[in-house]
C-alpha cells in the first residue's frame, strides 16, 4: 500500500489544560500565582571565553566575573499551603478507525479494514492500558512528578472513579491492585477508542502534599520576540471564576505526556518515547525510528494491507501494528505530497 494525495486522521486524544490551584477550607479554588523576578545570572557559557575551534577569546580576567542581568517569572507554592491539586479533562473519540480525509478510495479501505481487525483482536486493549498507565502515574506533570507524595482521581463519564494513592511508587512498580485498577481504565479507554457511537471524558485530579514554598513548574509560553521591561521567560496563565490568573500546562504538554507509550521502537528499548513519525527522542537528539531503519510510521504504514492478513490468520498482534495504529490515535497528516504542511 503506498500513500496517496490526501490522507489524515483527526486525533482521537484531545486533553484539556491543567490548572493549578490549592482549596480553602470551604473548598473554594485559589490561584497559584507568578512572581517576576530580576536576578543576577553568572556569565558561565563556552562561547563567553572561547571561539567555536576551542580557542580562546581576547578576554580580560574582569569580563567573566560580571553578571547577566534577567527578568523572569517564577513560581512556588504560597506560603502556608502543603497541599496544590492540577486538574484537566481528557476527551477521547473513536477517530483511527478511518481517515478523516482520504483520497483513494482502496487506501481508505485498507485502512479502515485494519483497524477494524486490530480492534477486534484486542489491540485497542493494549494502547488503552498504556494511556492509563500513564494518566494514573502522572507522568503529565513532569517535573512538579517530584514532590512529598502525589495521589490521583480520575472520573470518567461511565460513572467510574480510579484512585491511585502513589503516583511515584506506580511509576516505578505496580502492585497487583494497581495492575487491576490499570486495566479497568484502560478497558474503558479501548472501548472510547473503538466505539463510535458515543463520546467519553475523563476528569483527572492530581492532590500533590508540597514542601514549603517548593518551586513548582508550569508550562512556559513561547516568546517570539524580547519585550524591553518585561519577563523574558512567561509561565502560562488561566482564569479561575474569580477572574484571579492561575498558572497552567498547555493541553499540548499534557497530551506528549499521555503519548509517551512507544517503547516498541527496538527490542532493548529502555525508554519510552512520545509517538512520533520519527521516534523522536528529544533527551537524546536522536531520531529512533529513522527511515534508515525501516521502522518509521511512513515506511511501517505501507504494509497496512499485509497486516489485515497476518491478523485473519493469526491473533498476535505485532508491535510494529501497535505503533502504526497509535500514530494514527495521535492523528496528523500523513499524505506524501511535498507541499502539504505537517500537523494538525
Amino acid at each position: 500500500m503506498k500513500l496517496c494525495n490526501n490522507l489524515n486522521y483527526t486525533r482521537s486524544l484531545s486533553p484539556g489544560k491543567a490548572v493549578f490551584y490549592y482549596e480553602s477550607k470551604d473548598g473554594q479554588m485559589n490561584p497559584i500565582k507568578c512572581e517576576q523576578t530580576h536576578l543576577r545570572a553568572p556569565k558561565a557559557g563556552f562561547s563567553e571565553a572561547f571561539n567555536s575551534d576551542y580557542s580562546t577569546k581576547n578576554t580580560a580576567p574582569q569580563d567573566l566575573s560580571f553578571s547577566n542581568p534577567q527578568f523572569i517569572e517564577e513560581c512556588y507554592v504560597p506560603v502556608g499551603i502543603d497541599e496544590i491539586k492540577i486538574r484537566f479533562s481528557l476527551r477521547i473519540e473513536a477517530n483511527s478507525l478511518q481517515p478523516d480525509k482520504c483520497s483513494d478510495v482502496q487506501i481508505r479501505e485498507i485502512l479502515q479494514a485494519f483497524a477494524t481487525k486490530y480492534k477486534e483482536n484486542g489491540g485497542y486493549q493494549e494502547l488503552g492500558e498504556r494511556y492509563a498507565k500513564n494518566l494514573l502515574s502522572g507522568t503529565w506533570l513532569w517535573r512538579n512528578e517530584h514532590n512529598l507524595g502525589t495521589s490521583i482521581s480520575i472520573k470518567t463519564t461511565s460513572n467510574q472513579e480510579f484512585n491511585i494513592d502513589n503516583a511515584f511508587k506506580l511509576s516505578r512498580k505496580t502492585s497487583a491492585k494497581d495492575k487491576k485498577t490499570i486495566s479497568k481504565l484502560g478497558s474503558e479507554i479501548a472501548s472510547a477508542l473503538s466505539d463510535p457511537d458515543h463520546y467519553y471524558f475523563a476528569d483527572i485530579t492530581a492532590t500533590i502534599n508540597v514542601a514549603f514554598c517548593q518551586e513548582i513548574y508550569p508550562s512556559q509560553e513561547f516568546l517570539d520576540t524580547k519585550e524591553k521591561g518585561k519577563p523574558s521567560k512567561v509561565y502560562a496563565k488561566t482564569s479561575l471564576l474569580t477572574d484571579e490568573k492561575t498558572v497552567a500546562l498547555h493541553a499540548q504538554k499534557i497530551g506528549a505526556a499521555i503519548q509517551l507509550i512507544d517503547d516498541w521502537w527496538a527490542d532493548d528499548a529502555d525508554i519510552p518515547l512520545r509517538v512520533n513519525e520519527f521516534g523522536a527522542d528529544h533527551h537524546n537528539v536522536i531520531a529512533r525510528r529513522h527511515p534508515s531503519h525501516r521502522n518509521d510510521f511512513y515506511t511501517l504504514i505501507q504494509n497496512a494491507d499485509n497486516y489485515c492478513a497476518q491478523l485473519d490468520e493469526n491473533s498476535d498482534i505485532t508491535d510494529d501494528m501497535h505503533y502504526v495504529m497509535a500514530v494514527l490515535v495521535k492523528g496528523g497528516l500523513f499524505q506524501k505530497s511535498a507541499s502539504s504542511k505537517k500537523g494538525k
